[in-house]
């Protein structure tokens, strides 16, 4: 939901913090951070990916576009922060199928509860 039209930068050290702070308050060591460093730096391509000629004009309003790009944003951009929060937290390549199934349940859990906030608190401006 961060602006785009902001500076880069500001959104890196937005993200950081973020996951600093629930690393601090989970003892986890840094996974969160990493993780949502990691999304944000991949953020322009999951936009361009998900609405395309909208990210270009930089156009994008997420209470006007599409349900079908909205849903597509948000399951890539679940789905590669809980990869990477979840390869770092077990940091064991012999218990991939674990993270995937972690990956994969997390994600469709936290999608469905990102669409329902999304939807419910947008406004429409008619």
């Amino acid at each position: 939901m961060f602006p785009i039209r902001e500076n880069r930068l500001v959104l890196l050290l937005v993200s950081f913090m973020l996951g600093m702070l629930i690393d601090m308050f989970s003892d986890s060591g840094g996974v969160h951070a990493a993780a949502a460093i990691c999304l944000a730096y991949a953020r322009p391509v999951l936009l361009k990916t998900s609405f395309g000629m909208l990210y270009e004009h930089q156009s994008i309003k997420f209470s006007n576009t599409d349900l079908g790009s909205l849903i597509t944003y948000v399951t890539f951009g679940t789905l590669i922060h809980h990869f990477i929060l979840f390869s770092l937290e077990i940091f064991n390549m012999s218990s991939i199928l674990l993270i995937l199934k972690k990956t994969l349940f997390s994600s469709i859990f936290t999608v469905i509860l990102s669409i329902l906030i999304i939807i419910l608190f947008s406004r429409k401006k008619k």
